[in-house]
């Protein structure tokens, strides 16, 4: 077994020692430096381009269908039989279901039954008069004698007569039983099933004419109402369908105050269109209403009214932009334009200049990068 020579270990244990050192003091001095270090400023441009200044007001909503009938129950009763189910396309005047009704049954027995004691009667009025008429001629009976038979049978006409409107409500009432649909559409709501016991206007179906047109009712802050029209172009997302936006525009603005969580707001009605059937009644939609728009303005950025490379506050009724100098080395590489602002929009603001064109730069962030 050979033997270790500790005195080769020794020198490259101090060296290895003396590296660790160095290091440790390099990164001190690096940390310190970056502590106390200096930074460059970095102007961030933008260049003043032609095009389009869009405002806008965010808004929410909900979906519903454009045209639907409510189909209600007009009678008293216990549902017999349903014919149809959920999402069915049905023709107008198809019968829907079918309600048995005690009520309906007896009363028209009843009045069938009258009608017919009244038909006979008035039969045996009308022989009566006839006879009476032939012992007048023969001088029989008196004038008297046959007036009264003639006046018997008015009683009896009139009376028949009343019967009649009576047997008309009763199968108007019959008809009542036989549920039919008012209109073509789809069935999107049933509130019915065999054996349920409905009464007079109880809501039984909701039958929708056309799927494809819907209509949003958007919730407009009273600070945003003014701002609100008929015609605006309304852009709207709804979480069911994250990638697409579908569109519409304002039919209708609504006057009346509605309190929301201490909050006063007002509706505008949107039309819209659902030619793909992914909107559905009872979606919320997340929109946004196009309120005022310039199309093929000189514009900036609306960072350009904030950002100022000297103690001078920002705002956006700010009249000057900062542009970039050509080719000048100065402290400071811009120097102030004053602007006449049009429309402020969310992205952009209306400008014009006589010393700006579009192609200029202008400022619109500055930045600070820290150097060791």
């Amino acid at each position: 077994m050979s033997k270790i020579n500790l005195s080769r270990l020794i020198p490259r244990k101090k060296s290895m020692i003396a590296i660790a050192v160095a290091a440790a003091v390099l990164l001190i001095y690096l940390l310190i430096r970056g502590c106390s270090g200096s930074s460059d400023v970095v102007y961030r441009y933008e260049k003043l381009t032609k095009g389009d200044v869009v405002k806008t007001v965010s808004v929410t909503g909900s979906l519903d269908v454009l045209n639907s009938y409510r189909v209600m129950s007009k009678i008293n009763g216990v549902v017999n039989r349903v014919f149809v189910d959920f999402n069915q396309v049905v023709a107008r005047g198809q019968i829907l279901a079918t309600v048995d009704s005690t009520e309906i049954d007896q009363e028209m027995s009843r009045v069938l039954a009258q009608l017919e004691r009244a038909r006979l009667d008035l039969a045996g009025a009308r022989a009566d008069i006839e006879t009476k008429k032939d012992l007048y001629r023969e001088n029989l009976i008196s004038r008297k004698d046959l007036e009264q038979a003639e006046l018997n049978y008015k009683k009896i006409a009139a009376q028949y007569r009343q019967f009649q409107v009576e047997y008309e409500i009763a199968m108007r009432n019959k008809s009542y039983t036989r549920i039919s649909s008012p209109a073509s559409g789809t069935i999107i709501s049933m509130e019915i099933r065999p054996m349920d016991v409905v009464s007079v206007n109880k809501a039984l179906f909701v039958i929708v004419e056309d799927m494809r047109k819907m209509y949003l009712t958007i919730n407009v802050d009273e600070s945003d109402i003014g701002k609100i029209a008929r015609g605006q172009r309304v852009t709207f997302t709804v979480s069911a369908f994250p990638g697409s936006v579908f569109e519409g525009k304002i039919d209708q603005v609504r006057l009346n105050p509605i309190a929301q969580q201490g909050l006063v707001v007002y509706q505008a009605i949107v039309i819209c269109e659902n030619s793909e059937m992914k909107l559905k009644p009872g979606m919320t939609a997340t929109a946004t209403v196009v309120v005022d728009k310039k199309e093929g303005v000189m514009r900036v950025h609306n960072e350009a009214f904030i950002v100022s490379p000297v103690e001078v506050s920002g705002d956006l009724n700010r009249q000057f932009v900062w542009k970039k100098r050509g080719g000048v080395a100065d402290s400071i590489p811009v120097k102030k334009v004053g602007v006449k602002t049009g429309l402020v929009g969310d992205a952009f603001t209306e400008v014009s200049s006589e010393k700006l064109k579009v192609g200029d730069e202008i400022l619109v962030r500055i930045e600070k990068k820290f150097k060791l």
